[in-house]
């Protein structure tokens, strides 16, 4: 059945106003739940909140994929009986925060500046909200797309989503797009780039001496490392946003009467696209054979890859849908990049085309202060009804 332009709008905006207290009432919930990445024990009471809300949606199909040590994976999928074609909604279930966090910061709504406070309120629990109910609006006004609609909510994205990544490799064959609801900034922006990133370890070896009686017997393993950390940092390239961070130090455990045999650090760099990382390797491999205290053993290794999304054509076309549904509502969904890093990253980097910030308007993610802007639920769930509606 073809639906009008007016229909549709109509239908979003019904919708999303119906469910719009609802959805602040499970937001509550959500916020009251300590759910880290790796708390088993809190994810198990998002998922169960998540699956009852799921099952309102006829005809669902709803799995977990457990993996001991992280949590729950959810992927529930709603199938026509010819669908032509398959999509995924995306939103993760883990926060950055703490045992007790979420009692110490507790929900609250500040209506008067269209204001609404919680851990992990816009990262990501906002953004699980807009596409569950989103979808919801429209089945029960009949205009879901002829699509296979797949909801993956994973257990543990602030972390790199070691088994996130598992799950999605299972809905990647056929895929048609991805829909990420990461929280929007800035201008209202729509996501179609985000910087990958890649965690490096230094560790060199030295050798102990006492620093009073045979100082230059030893070799210093924290000047090494000094040498080293600063190499680094000359070779940042800033016109690219390759910037080396160095994060945690160790070394110099037996204090200043000894010369340190041992140290470490983690160093993290972001890269916008596969050339940056290949720029990286060859960084690190440089700065690793060059050894500043003869006698000092040294690695420097990249343990980590976080690809990055990259601008692409595909990535763009479909901002432009969701552009297009924007414009109908009235506003103007500015294409975005940024620096931060994303699930959105690995749908895209296996080649499917996807776009991200479509979950509520946030403020201060990662912080005690966590909030987005109230109206922007209802809001951003209209603008995801309108894109299943007018979705070829």
């Amino acid at each position: 059945m073809t639906f009008t332009t007016e229909e549709i709008l109509k239908a979003a905006a019904e919708g999303a106003a119906k469910y719009e207290a609802e959805q602040f009432e499970v937001l509550k919930k959500f916020c009251s739940i300590d759910c880290g990445s790796r708390d088993e024990e809190g994810n198990a009471k998002i998922v169960e909140i998540v699956d009852g809300l799921l099952k309102e949606i006829k005809g669902i199909d709803i799995q977990h994929h457990y993996f001991e040590g992280y949590g729950i994976n959810i992927v529930a999928r709603l199938k026509p009986e010819n669908p032509d074609g398959k999509i995924v909604l995306n939103a993760h279930l883990d926060t950055v925060f703490h045992p007790g966090d979420t009692e110490k910061y507790p929900f609250r709504l500040d209506y008067e500046n269209d204001k609404a406070y919680g851990l992990g309120i816009v990262d990501c629990k906002g953004g699980v909200l807009v596409a569950i109910y989103a979808v919801r609006a429209m089945q029960e006004a009949g205009m879901l797309p002829n699509k296979e609609i797949v909801f993956i909510f994973n257990c543990d994205e602030e972390i790199g989503s070691p088994t996130g990544h598992q799950v999605f490799d299972m809905e990647i064959p056929g895929l048609d797009a991805a829909y990420v609801f990461e929280p929007s900034r800035l201008e209202n922006g729509v996501l179609t780039a985000r910087k990958g990133a890649c965690g490096i370890t230094i560790n060199v070896k030295g050798k102990k001496a006492h620093s009073g009686i045979n100082y230059l017997e030893g070799r210093s393993a924290t000047v090494e490392l000094a040498y080293t950390i600063m190499k680094l940092y000359e070779s940042n390239i800033n016109e690219r946003g390759i910037q080396f961070n160095v994060a945690k130090l160790y070394g110099g455990e037996d204090g200043t009467g000894v010369v340190a045999d041992k140290a470490s650090a983690a160093v993290g760099v972001r890269v916008a696209n596969q050339a940056d990382i290949d720029t990286v390797k060859e960084i690190v491999a440089r700065v690793e054979k060059d050894i500043y205290i003869d006698g000092c053993e040294k690695t420097v290794t990249i343990d980590r890859i976080g690809v990055p999304m990259e601008r692409n054509e595909k990535n763009i076309g479909l901002y432009k849908t969701v552009w297009e549904a924007g414009k109908l509502l009235g506003y103007d969904l500015v294409e975005q990049q940024t620096g931060g890093g994303g699930d959105v990253s690995w749908f895209s980097y296996k080649g499917v085309p996807s776009v991200d910030a479509l979950g509520p308007y946030m403020y201060k993610i990662h912080s005690y202060d966590e909030h987005m802007r109230l109206s922007s639920v209802k809001e951003k769930t209209e603008l995801f009804c309108v894109v299943l509606g007018t979705m070829k």
